[in-house]
Order: structure tokens, then sequence, then C-alpha cells
């Protein structure tokens, strides 16, 4: 027998051979009904959320992850380098991105739809794990929590990697879940070892495909290779399960060799791990500690602040290094603050608080459609009754059941520490909402079957510790205010970013007053009056922010103070100030782009340009200073340099804001008359 020919028979035999609770048809449909259902479900709410998120003033152009995989995408579909040297993010979901974007003729739209019968898929898979693990009822409960959490509506419309990451999970963990199960059954004849080794090759290419959307699923395999030895009682297999778990890999390893810098997927784990385990960390916020609050900004930042350290240019791999080993000194040498700090992101992963990291998914989400708002599939429900779902599985009768359950909370465990070793916020926990739906729906049949046999005694064993785990998820983190300030404030950006000043302030306004202590808004302000030609006010506001707990905000915070200074016509004091500052951190992008700003503003505009030219070099997505240079070169003026400069920032338009972009075709084609 080949091994080709032995695993979907062997898959086959285990649905075959279900206990009669397991094949029970639910609501008179069997399991192929209950799976059309639940994908009809899941993608009906779907397909209206998006067709409702096409009123959002962002949704062509995102910002932050979602428009660093656009622009990355739109790269790959060109043909053309997105960043020079090996992967810094994983690579499999801008490369889906772009096999979508090039399906759908460059829609967006059509994309997100793609994505939202990609999380419907998701639904299904749960359910097929779930019936697989904790009986048909169970399984048809868990997909249709999945489909109808509004968490997951959410994401799978967005440009991020979950919607991919999620199915790949699902399959991986189901062939896990059977690869288990026919442990004990397969004979230990050659035949039986084929079986054993080619399950364990395709289990290890499911979760290295799955690595290459996000490599912290690796943190899974030594677990995994150990059981597998403990199942198989035999080496190979779990030697098998390692290879191909490397093949899907291999590729991305060899990617990056060949740019001149060995890194296994990606070169951000170190970054990563410093924004997490750091002095100044809330555990939270996705920003490198005296960075500018932007991706690219931050991007570029955190490169110069490792070179300045160093004293040199530092490969990719070397930056990472480097901030790895800043995390790791801290917490040698602070281990009582790493610990209490570790425990923190724990309270945060366990909290029912889905924490914003691009933009405010909860405002997001019930803005676009507010039914939503009435999902049962909240984080902290699934978590009380998840849990004690699961443990439920772990401790019942069915020998099989306690297998696929022990898989799961093996897995659960594993990636929810691998989120606190970093940093916590919603779209990491992601992942984990399937396998806590999955215990939810055991949870679920169990009361239902005690309450049809009256066994109040069990009822309360598995209610009380549901409902008490639910309650604690429910009490807030200290200090996390949860208000619609930082959504509206995105839509004002994004409004901003349009030319819309005056929509963008209404926003702002309402914004202030659901958080008046927050800094970003009123930076947010400060950006919209300036740009309506109130720099003064502008300026009162920023610093009047200077007096708010600010934390990460402070260098974006004296940035914008410079940069409004000379809006406002203090030119002279804001280059004293911020060539002081330069001294310091010779290496600031931000700083070098405010004091070229002034020398044009003086007239110094030859120096100037060659600034800001500099600046491009170091920074090559830096649009801001290509279209400075384009400004400056048609002020002067330099008819055929400003021709140039304008087709570069065209060029960029990947980064840049719809209107800044308009601006410049508009000039490019008035100056090519």
């Amino acid at each position: 027998m080949s091994p080709q020919a032995g695993i979907l028979p062997a898959v086959t035999e285990v649905q075959a051979n279900e206990p009669p609770a397991e094949r029970a048809r639910v609501l008179g449909l069997g399991p192929l009904g209950i799976g059309v259902a639940i994908f009809i479900v899941a993608a009906a709410i779907r397909l209206a959320y998006v067709m409702a998120l096409r009123e959002h003033p962002a949704f062509d152009t995102p910002t932050m992850d979602p428009g660093f995989h656009l622009a990355w995408a739109r790269s790959l579909m060109e043909g053309e380098e997105f960043l020079d040297g090996p992967f810094f993010r994983a690579p499999l979901y801008p490369m889906a991105l772009a096999a979508m974007l090039k399906v759908m003729g460059g829609s967006l739209v059509g994309v997100r739809m793609l994505q939202a019968l990609l999380g419907a898929l998701t639904a299904v898979l749960t359910y097929r794990l779930g019936a697989r693990v904790a009986g048909g009822a169970a399984g048809a409960l868990a997909g249709l929590l999945t489909a109808v959490s509004w968490t997951l509506v959410a994401f799978d419309a967005e440009l991020l990697i979950p919607v991919l990451l999620l199915p790949i999970l699902l399959l991986a963990l189901e062939l896990t879940v059977v690869w288990r199960e026919r442990a004990a059954n397969w004979e230990t004849d050659r035949d039986g070892l084929r079986l054993r080794i080619s399950f364990g090759l395709f289990v290890g290419l499911a979760f290295g495909v799955a690595a290459v959307a996000r490599p912290n699923v690796l943190l899974f395999m030594p677990v995994l290779f150990g059981c597998a030895i403990a199942w198989h009682r035999q080496l190979q297999p779990a030697l098998w399960l390692t290879l191909g778990t490397l093949l899907p890999i291999l590729p991305v390893t060899v990617h990056n060799s060949l740019e001149g810098d060995t890194s296994l997927i990606a070169t951000q784990g170190g970054v990563n791990f410093w924004i997490g385990n750091n002095p100044s960390s809330d555990g939270s916020a996705a920003i490198v500690p005296g960075t500018r609050d932007g991706w690219w900004e931050g991007y570029h930042d955190s490169i110069a602040q490792a070179e300045t350290a160093m004293g040199r240019n530092l490969k990719p791999t070397e930056v990472s290094a480097y901030y790895r080993g800043k995390a790791t000194d801290w917490m040698t040498e602070q281990p009582g603050a790493a610990l209490r700090h570790l425990a923190w992101k724990g309270r945060l992963l366990f909290a029912n608080a889905e924490l914003a990291n691009n933009q405010d998914m909860r405002f997001l989400a019930f803005r676009t459609l507010p039914g939503l708002r009435y999902s049962p599939a909240r984080w902290g429900v699934l978590l009380g009754l998840g849990s004690v779902g699961l443990v439920a599985l772990l401790m019942g009768r069915s020998r099989r059941r306690r297998r696929g359950a022990a898989i799961l909370v093996a897995f659960g465990l594993v990636y929810a520490l691998s989120i606190a070793l970093f940093f916590v916020n919603a779209r990491f926990r992601l992942p984990l909402v399937p396998v806590l739906a999955i215990g939810t729906g055991a949870a679920i049949v169990s009361i239902w079957e005690s309450v049809r046999s009256r066994q109040w005694s069990r009822i309360a064993g598995t209610a009380a510790p549901a409902a008490l785990l639910c309650a604690l998820s429910f009490v807030q983190p200290a200090g996390y205010v949860q208000s619609d300030a930082n959504g509206l404030a995105a839509l004002a950006r994004a409004e901003l970013a349009r030319g819309n000043a005056d929509a963008a302030l209404r926003y702002l306004e309402q914004a202030i007053e659901a958080n008046p202590a927050s800094v970003q808004v009123r930076m947010a302000l400060a950006s919209a009056l300036t740009t309506t030609g109130q720099a003064e006010r502008a300026l009162i506001l920023l610093r009047e922010a200077r007096e708010l707990p600010r934390g990460k905000d402070l260098v974006e915070l004296e940035l914008q103070i410079l940069d409004t200074r000379m809006s406002a016509g203090d030119v002279d004091g804001a280059l004293s100030a911020a060539r002081a500052l330069l001294a310091k951190r010779p290496k600031d992008g931000a700083l070098r782009f405010v004091l070229a700003r002034g020398d044009a503003m003086r007239g110094r505009t030859k120096k100037a340009v060659l600034a800001l030219e500099e600046l491009l070099s170091d920074e090559p997505t830096n649009v801001h200073a290509a279209f400075a240079i384009a400004q400056i070169l048609e002020s002067v003026p330099d008819r055929d340099g400003a021709i140039s400069a304008y087709e570069r920032v065209t060029a960029l338009a990947a980064f840049a804001s719809p209107s800044m972009m308009a601006t410049a075709r508009a000039k490019l084609a008035e100056l090519q008359r």
C-alpha cells in the first residue's frame, strides 16, 4: 500500500466508525447539511459586513499593517521588489493577497468578498474539528458560534493575516487529531509505518504553511514532536513531521539567504520581542519606544535607533538581534519586573477587551453592522464556557474525546503563551476563538443533556465555573478605557487623508468628548486644525497634551509640536529645538524632515533638497520627503526637476494618502502641458 493510498481511507474509516452520538443528525440535517448551513450563515453575515464597510473612508486606502500588506501585494503583482533584504514579515498572506487581487482585477471589494468566503470556510472547519473531538451537536454549535463571532466577521474583512491563518491551523489540528486517533490502530508492519510517516508528513506540511503566515506557530512543534514519539512509540513519524514542517519554510529561508542575510522566515521577531518586553511597554501597544507612531515611520526609526546604538550599518538580522538582546538584558536584570509584566500580559489575554492594534475593531464592527453587537460569541463567554468544556472533555469517559481535547488544549496553551511572550491584541488571539468555541459547544451540550436528565449537580458543576471565569473576564484591566474615541479618531484621520478636513474636525470633536484625556485624539485634532489654517489653536492643543499621561506618544507629540510651530510662524525657534534634538538622535528621520522643511521656508532650497534626498536614500518609502522635494523644485522654479520629482511621488503611490496623490498627479499634468 502506498502512503498516498492509505491516508484518505484512514480518515474515512475514522468517520465511519464514529459512535452514534458523533453521527447524530442536528435539526434534521446530516453532517453535509450542517456544514452547508453553517457556511451559508457565516458567508451571509460576512458579505453583508463587507458591503456595509464600503462606506468607510479608508476602505480603498488602508493604513498601518493592512496598508503594508496591500503595498507588498501590489508590488508582487507588478513583479517589483518591495523591500531589499530578507523578509521582514512572514510572506504567505501578502502572496495570497496578491493572488486574490489578480483574480479580482485589483478590486478590494472583490478581495474582501473572497476573504468573507474564506472566513465562512473557517466556520465549517471549526464544525468539522468540533464534531470529531466533541460530537456532532457540539461541533455544530462551535461552527455556528464561529460563524456569528463579531471579531472574526470584522477581521475577515481586513487585509490581515488571521483570515488565512485560521483555516490552515484548523486543518492542521484536524489532521493531528486523526493522526492521534489512528496511532493505536495502525499495524506495526511496513504498511502501517508508511501510514504513520505519510500522515506525519502531511501534518507537518500544514503547520509549516501556517508558520509561513505566523511564525510563532512553530513554538507548538516541539510539543507535537514529543507527542508523536509517545503516540507511535517510534522516532520516524516524528522526524517526518519535522521534515513536513520544514518543507514550506525552506524556500523562504533560501530566499532570505539569497538576499544576503539568512533568516528562517522573517526578521521582525527581535523587534516584536522588545516591543512587548521593555520598561515602558503596556503589554499591548505595538510601537518601539522612542519611534514615531506609523508603520513606515516606526520601521525606519527602529533601524536608525539600532544603528545609532551600534555605531554602524546593520543587517536586518542584526537589527533583530540588537532588540532581542535589549529585551533579554532587561528581563535578566529585572526578573521581578519582567515576571510581573508577563503576568500583566496574561491578564490582558484573559480579559474580555478586544485591544486595538491598527484600529478599534469593536467600534468599527458595531458601527459598520450594528447587529453584530448582539453576537453571543464574545471572548469572555467563549473563555468561560470553552475552558470548562475542554476540561470536561479531558476528564470524560470517552478515550477518543480525551485524546482530541488534549491536542486542542495543548495547542491553545502554547499559542496563548506565544502571545504573552510578545504583546497582546485582538487579532493575535483570534486562533484561540475556534478552539474555545469547540469547548463552548461541548459545555452547552453537556448542560442541555443534564437539564433533560435533571442532573442538577452536573449542571452546577459545568455552569458555575464557566460563569465565574466569564465574570472575571468581563472585569476590565486597570487603566483600560473603553470608549469610541480611538475609533472616531481613526475615521477622522481617514477623512483627513482624503482631504476632507471639515469632516475630520467633526469626528475629532466627538472623540474629544468621548475621551478628553487621549493624547492621540488631541494630536489628530491638531493635524486637522493645522490643515484648515488654525495652527495657533493646534499648538495650544498640543501643549495641553504635554500635561496628560502620554508614555509612548512623547516622541510623536514633540515632533508634531515642532512642525506646528513652523506652520504657526515660529520657524527659527522650531529649527533651534530640532537641531538640539538631532544632536542626540542623528538618524532620526522625522527631525531631519523638520530641519529640511525649515530650511526651505527660510529660502535655503538647495540645502533643503540635499537633506531630503539623503533622507529618502535612507528611507526609500518616505513619500513625504519625495513630495516635499517636488514642491520645493516647483517653487524655485525648476520645471524638469519638479516633473521628475512628482513622477517619483506617483511611483510611491502605495505609501501616500489619496489627497497627496491627487495633488501630485494634478501638478504633474499641469507641469507637462
